[in-house]
């Protein structure tokens, strides 16, 4: 079972599991109180009802009393108002208890044994009473007959007021418990929510992080050996195996890379000692530290091992910086010739304090008989006079970005170096703290992305101008991040040589 499907089950279980109970127990829950609520709703006025009827009755019975013995006519409102309240509250409590087949059955015998009074005691007393108090009437309001019949009203009464109770305080006793019950279920829930979170947990733990912590170390094993050697195997769920057996495999790829690299390396120094001391010296830039400059070039070739693009950077005399960024024509060993023979002219010229255009009009001699041309930059960076001095013979505009990310071109003041000569012109510009001069080849912005659009020195100033300004005063920094995004984009980054140098003056 893959992983995404091992924690889609657990996750959807735990949720059916949870939604499942939750739904049905806030039903039974809500069901239950509201019932028992509405219940205890009708049965309280119901009991009250049947209190005050209990109370009406004894009233109309001390009422027949007094007016046995007393016979007067306030005796005899009394008894006939007593008795009209009993009648008004068992009509009361009638449709209260409609409802409830037990508590209706008991009413019923309340009406029937009050009926029942007011024929045996209430109507024979009021008879007897046309005649007169005597001995007669308190006869008949004391008889047996008339005193079963009011304790049979009382009683069936009293039962009715009980039922009623009971049953209100069997319903607010069902909704305690149900409330309780649901507390139960609730906590039961939470254990349960709480054991599923540590399973997944635990889960998560065996399929996806101890694989991800074997692999990592797989990969370390894999990557710092001196052998590269180490095998990185397929464990764990699906997915972590299958990215682990894409590692093997580019292991095994590097692997082949670093051996043909080896070899041809070995190759190269055991038949072509020299070509390799040539190269050494080409790409080996001389280490300058300047106070107040920050300065970092580097060179790719797109062809074996020799390269037409090439920098130098040299102290001159004045203790001024100088700089060359050059390109010949055309890719391998040939260009690479040439470049070794004018580097070290240049170097020279730069070392002996030569101005940017003397410095070209000299390397342009070499190239009289050649069949290559070739594009230079030679800048002069006077730190203490904060400015540039250049001379383009035809090459890429260096880029000049100044402290508030405006930017200009080192635009080209002559011809390229060919065997037709030329003149060139030296120019001078403002270059102030916190600015970067960059200068490249055209292998940085020829290169092209998969719509055939080219990096140009626009997207190039884009990019740079839009890094904050710790960045641009580093040079290593701001050009490997060029070079970064212009490899990025690229779909033919090998197509040709790519040179980069940045120069910038710290804030």
């Amino acid at each position: 079972m893959t992983l995404r499907r091992r924690m889609l089950f657990v996750a959807f279980l735990a949720f059916g599991v949870m939604a499942t109970s939750a739904v049905f127990l806030m039903q039974e829950y809500f069901g239950t109180v509201t019932a028992q609520n509405e219940l205890r709703e009708t049965l309280d006025p119901a009991a009250k009802s049947a209190r005050s009827l209990v109370l009406a009755q004894a009233n109309a019975s001390r009422a027949l009393t007094d007016y046995g013995l007393l016979g007067t006519p306030p005796s005899l409102t009394r008894l006939n108002d007593a008795i009209a309240r009993a009648d008004a509250l068992a009509q009361q409590v009638a449709p209260q208890i409609a409802d409830i087949p037990e508590i209706k059955q008991l009413f019923a015998a309340v009406v029937t044994s009050q009926a029942n009074w007011v024929t045996k005691g209430v109507g024979p007393v009021t008879s007897a009473m046309e005649s007169g108090p005597g001995k007669r009437v308190r006869a008949i309001t004391l008889a047996p007959e008339t005193r079963q019949a009011y304790d049979k009203m009382t009683q069936d009464s009293q039962h009715l007021i009980s039922a009623i109770e009971n049953q209100r305080d069997d319903a607010a006793e069902l909704a305690q418990g149900f409330t309780w019950l649901l507390g139960v279920v609730l906590l039961i829930a939470g254990i349960s929510a709480t054991v599923l979170l540590i399973g997944f947990f635990l889960a998560l733990r065996r399929w996806v992080l101890l694989p991800l912590a074997r692999l990592q170390e797989d990969l370390k094993r894999a990557t710092t050996g001196p052998t590269h050697e180490h095998v990185i195997p397929g464990i764990g769920p699906p997915e972590i195996a299958m990215v682990a057996l894409d590692a093997e495999s580019m292991r095994r790829n590097l692997v082949q890379e670093i051996d043909s690299a080896r070899a041809a390396r070995q190759g190269l120094h055991q038949e072509a000692p020299v070509v390799a001391a040539l190269t050494f010296a080409h790409t080996q830039a001389e280490v300058i530290k300047i106070p107040g400059l920050n300065i970092f070039g580097t060179s790719k070739s797109a062809e074996g091992v020799m390269s037409g693009d090439w920098w130098d950077a040299a102290v001159r005399p004045d203790g001024t910086l100088g700089l060359v960024v050059a390109d010949v024509s055309g890719h391998g060993a040939a260009p690479g010739v040439t470049a070794v023979q004018l580097r070290p002219l240049m170097h020279a010229g730069l070392r002996a304090g030569s101005s940017p255009d003397q410095i070209l009009k000299v390397a342009a001699t070499i190239l009289f008989d050649s069949a290559f041309f070739v594009t230079a930059l030679v800048v002069v960076v006077d730190q203490h006079a904060g400015t540039v001095s250049w001379a383009n013979a035809g090459h890429e505009p260096a880029l000049l970005v100044k402290a508030d990310k405006t930017a200009s071109f080192c635009e080209p003041t002559g011809p390229l170096l060919s065997s037709l000569g030329g003149q060139w012109e030296t120019l001078t510009t403002d270059f102030q703290p916190g600015a970067l001069f960059m200068a490249f080849t055209d292998g940085l912005v020829e290169s092209r992305n998969e719509a055939g659009a080219t990096f140009t020195t626009h997207d190039l100033s884009s990019f740079v101008r839009g890094c904050d300004a710790p960045v641009r005063i580093n040079a290593e920094e701001i050009c490997q991040r060029v070079l970064a995004r212009a490899r990025e984009r690229s779909v033919d980054w090998h197509r040709d040589d790519v040179t980069l140098l940045a120069v910038s003056r710290p804030l």
